[in-house]
């Protein structure tokens, strides 16, 4: 799902948000103790909070002096923002709308938040804290050691302090003395040993690992580390849900890479089918040659060696383009849109010339670009064959398919566009969903778009949308230019 279509949702059910966090009773007592309305509540707060966290969803930035509407003290507008964000999260993962770069985002959000109460001078907290500094200081490390699962570790890696959240985290009791180290954390030694390496040679470091907690319950943690003068301090983040996500997405790949290599064997024998047919002709040309006149001379069997011989070499080009397409590629490289085009053309050019379909290339400007080739030729050859199906299915007379290359300020643009008749209004929202196809069951997969989505917003930055042209449907790949 897009952020825009994140926001929209956001905007429509902003009352069952509101409802999860009510429903929450550490909010209701704050709100008897500074005997607040529900209403004055919804209204001076969390409309506001939702608000600005709408706007910074759309990149507007908006003031955060909604914050101190209510002179709540600082742990209960944590409570509160808390309470909140896993509302957001709650109601997104019972919606099935829950993903990772939105989690991110909001997490940045809240982050704001919390930065800006932590500063802002006008909350009771704030006022108090200005008659003495120790006292301020003291509830400062309390808030962080209530909210951050952090510890600080001696160089061969002992705990020597660790927070309230990190304990939390960790499944540790409280007022447990910990004697542990961080080696015991990590569930690879291998792994344990080189981290502890990397923090010690880096002031400041960062890695996602694999630990568990003290139940041998395996999760896995962002740690960033930040190197004092005789002790580390370590703080951790819990990614469990992220690596999930990523799991479950690179199992989807490999769905859709083999459904695209059942596609292509299929081209393949297309591809091959007219050489051996030419291949066959010639070989009986020699046989019936033989039989009426005897013999065959050195002009008509040098000729038909080369004829042969040139749909032979076509043969294995054809072989060396699959197999170049099936290639890992884990680095991106400098290439021009219609370098790629064409060789995405190239898989699909017998598909499209024995079903008579028109194709029209119109590049208007072409820019290089960083990109990983295969995957881009992985996407247009998804959109194409798409466009094969609904053409045939829906028995098009004059089938035409028009890709156009052109580029901005920003992006190159690459629009793949038909004249199948467009895509109903109600699918159209639905088109990218993992497992949504219209085709029968041994047809389609509806894995082609959805892996083509996420290998262009998330694996290249970019953006792919869909809308319905004059006489059909309209794919826009959009690719960063830098």
């Amino acid at each position: 799902m897009s952020s825009k279509e994140h926001i929209l949702h956001l905007e429509i059910n902003k009352i069952k948000i509101f409802r999860y966090i009510l429903a929450n009773e550490e909010i209701s007592k704050i709100l008897d103790n500074y005997e607040i309305s529900v209403d004055d509540f919804i209204k001076k707060l969390l409309s506001k909070t939702l608000e600005n966290i709408i706007l910074n969803l759309k990149n507007e930035k908006n003031a955060l002096s909604f914050l101190s509407n209510f002179k709540f003290a600082i742990n209960d507008y944590f409570l509160i923002l808390r309470s909140f964000k896993n509302s957001i999260y709650l109601h997104m993962k019972n919606e099935k709308l829950d993903d990772y770069i939105f989690r991110k985002k909001i997490d940045e959000i809240f982050d704001l938040f919390y930065i800006y109460l932590l500063n802002e001078d006008n909350t009771n907290e704030k006022v108090e804290a200005k008659i003495e500094d120790t006292k301020r200081i003291n509830y400062l490390l309390t808030l962080l050691d209530e909210n951050l699962p952090l510890i600080d570790i001696s160089f061969d890696g002992k705990v020597i302090e660790s927070s309230k959240s990190f304990k939390e985290l960790f499944l540790y009791q409280e007022k447990e003395n910990l004697e542990l180290s961080i080696l015991d954390l990590i569930i690879y030694k291998k792994n344990a040993k080189k981290f502890l390496k990397d923090i010690l040679e880096n002031d400041n470091f960062s890695d996602e690992i694999e630990v568990q907690k003290c139940d041998k319950t395996v999760f896995w943690v962002n740690i960033k580390s930040e190197k004092k003068e005789d002790t580390i301090t370590l703080i951790f983040k819990d990614i469990t849900y992220k690596k999930n996500l990523e799991k479950h997405k690179k199992a989807f790949l490999e769905q859709s890479k083999t459904a695209a290599i059942g596609e292509l064997i299929s081209m393949i024998a297309h591809q091959w089918r007219q050489p051996l047919q030419t291949i066959s002709i010639l070989a009986q040309k020699l046989i019936i040659t033989r039989a009426t006149d005897g013999h065959v001379n050195n002009e008509i069997l040098e000729k038909s060696v080369k004829d042969i011989d040139i749909q032979l070499n076509y043969m294995s080009r054809t072989i060396d383009d699959f197999r170049n397409f099936f290639k890992p590629e884990s680095s991106s490289v400098l290439s021009k849109p219609s370098v790629i085009i064409e060789k995405a053309i190239k898989f699909l050019h017998y598909v499209l010339t024995i079903n008579n379909i028109d194709f029209e290339l119109d590049i208007k400007n072409d820019y290089e670009i960083n990109i990983i080739e295969n995957n881009l030729i992985q996407v247009i050859i998804n959109i194409i064959k798409n466009s094969i199906d609904v053409l045939l299915e829906r028995d098009i007379q004059s089938k035409k398919i028009t890709i156009r290359c052109d580029f901005n300020e920003n992006y190159v643009i690459i629009e793949i566009e038909d004249n199948a008749g467009g895509i109903p209004k109600e699918n159209l929202k639905k088109i990218f969903d993992s497992y949504f196809t219209t085709k029968n069951d041994d047809k389609g997969t509806g894995l082609g778009l959805y892996m083509s989505k996420i290998i262009i917003e998330e694996h290249s930055l970019g953006k792919l949308s869909v809308k319905n042209g004059l006489d059909g449907a309209l794919f826009k790949i959009e690719l960063p230019k830098e």
